[in-house]
């Protein structure tokens, strides 16, 4: 689209008004990912430091929210993050694909992904990249949309309320999501009523249908396509047989009985029941969608279970709860092998964190044959008999180096910011772990 167009979508002021017919090809926020005909959109004050970098690399047209002396097309905005909101707005309704949104406390990223791998054998198929599922990642998901995609499948998380409101908002989805309410950002919300409220906001843009986990207690009795083991829901699975990595489960559809395997825990076929209910509804054949489970492998850093030397560890570190943390735990109660549970702090609890926390010793008590490592500021609160406590990653590391684990089955889980992927590198790529 040309300068004037951009211009009229973000209602800003241009400045430097020069060869406004130019076609810009692509906006980006990062300077270094700028080529020629690109935008640059200066989101915040630190990014104003990298305009010109932004323009030695090509950039035609930077978009900010104060006056600078540079001899590029300039429009000036009163909000930038506003700005990208609005350009990513108009290229949704441009090109039009359907969207489904999906939030959820825990298994945004799992649905998006089994969603993906199933109606990608049907439709040109878009999907979010990494974690961008805010008020930014969203925006630049959809500017990645062009005329041959058919379906975008979009995660949307939020930490307050009316984040998914303003989401739902400028992606006016045509089928919404809502995998679980959990206890994912209570320091914020206050309650699991709140989060529900929070959640449900992407009915705001909603165009279509609503589906949701008919197994979760404050979400069975809204009006939407119910998934899950409950009789009362649209689709219904029995017959579930699980391991650690494996699973499978019978569903019926009008009176025919199909068997689907899976490569994911029974803690997770909530989300792979939302994503079969949702591939049936865009007329997905049935085999196509069993085939396609097969090969369904999981993302970086949730339920990877890597099999190195003697040992299997569980790279779980991508984020936690206190449901996922219950799940992943459940499931490793009927393995024979020796445990080492290395588990970190569960994040953005705010006055619920010992309240929280202090329900982990019950899970642990449950697992047979196992050592415990706490790992954080909160759950090493905890006290919990025998385990050994570290500050951080590092001083877990240091710990490990001097142990030779074998025969071991290993999970390594905790919120983000603790960044225990470290730890998981530092096990796999170590010969005598």
């Amino acid at each position: 689209m040309n300068i004037l167009k951009i211009l009229n979508i973000t209602k800003g002021s241009l400045i430097n008004k020069i060869n406004l017919n130019l076609n810009i090809n692509n906006f980006k926020i990062n300077s270094k990912d700028i080529k020629k005909n690109d935008c640059f959109i200066a989101l915040n004050k630190n990014s104003h430091s990298y305009i010109k970098d932004a323009i030695k690399n090509g950039a035609s047209l930077i978009i900010i929210n104060k006056k600078i002396n540079i001899n590029v097309p300039t429009i000036l905005v009163q909000n930038p993050i506003k700005a990208l909101g609005q350009i990513g707005s108009y290229i949704r309704k441009k090109y039009n694909p359907k969207i489904i949104a999906i939030t959820g406390s825990v298994g945004k990223t799992t649905t998006r992904c089994l969603l993906y791998t199933i109606l990608k054998t049907k439709y040109n198929c878009l999907q979010s990249e990494k974690n961008f599922n805010n008020h930014i990642g969203v925006p630049l998901t959809l500017l990645n949309l062009n005329q041959n995609h058919q379906i975008a499948i979009i995660e949307m998380g939020m930490n307050h309320l009316n984040e998914i409101k303003y989401l739902s908002k400028i992606t006016s989805p045509d089928i919404a999501v809502i995998t679980n309410i959990g206890s994912s950002h209570i320091g914020n919300l206050k309650s699991k009523e709140n989060i529900l409220k929070a959640k449900l906001e992407i009915k705001e843009g909603l165009k279509g249908p609503l589906f949701v986990n008919g197994d979760d207690p404050l979400l069975k009795n809204q009006i939407a396509y119910k998934s899950g083991f409950n009789q009362n829901n649209n689709l219904i699975a029995f017959d579930l047989k699980s391991s650690l990595s494996k699973s499978s489960f019978k569903i019926k559809i009008k009176n025919k009985t199909y068997k689907i395997k899976v490569n994911l825990p029974k803690h997770l076929i909530n989300d792979v029941l939302i994503a079969i209910h949702i591939a049936l509804y865009l007329n997905i054949d049935i085999d196509n969608i069993t085939k396609s489970l097969q090969t369904y492998q999981s993302y970086n850093m949730r339920m990877n279970i890597i099999n190195h030397n003697t040992n299997i560890v569980i790279n779980d570190c991508y984020n936690s709860s206190l449901e996922s943390l219950k799940g992943v735990l459940n499931a490793l109660k009927n393995e024979k092998k020796k445990k080492l549970l290395i588990l970190g702090d569960i994040n953005e609890l705010g006055s619920y964190s010992n309240q929280i926390h202090e329900q982990i010793p019950n899970l642990l008590d449950q697992i047979n044959n196992k050592k415990v490592i706490l790992i954080g500021n909160q759950i090493t609160k905890i006290n919990y008999p025998n385990a050994l406590c570290f500050k951080n990653h590092k001083q877990t590391i240091n710990y490990l180096k001097n142990k030779q684990i074998k025969d071991t089955l290993i999970l390594i889980k905790a919120s983000r910011s603790l960044k225990l992927e470290n730890i998981t590198n530092f096990l796999t790529d170590n010969p005598f772990s």
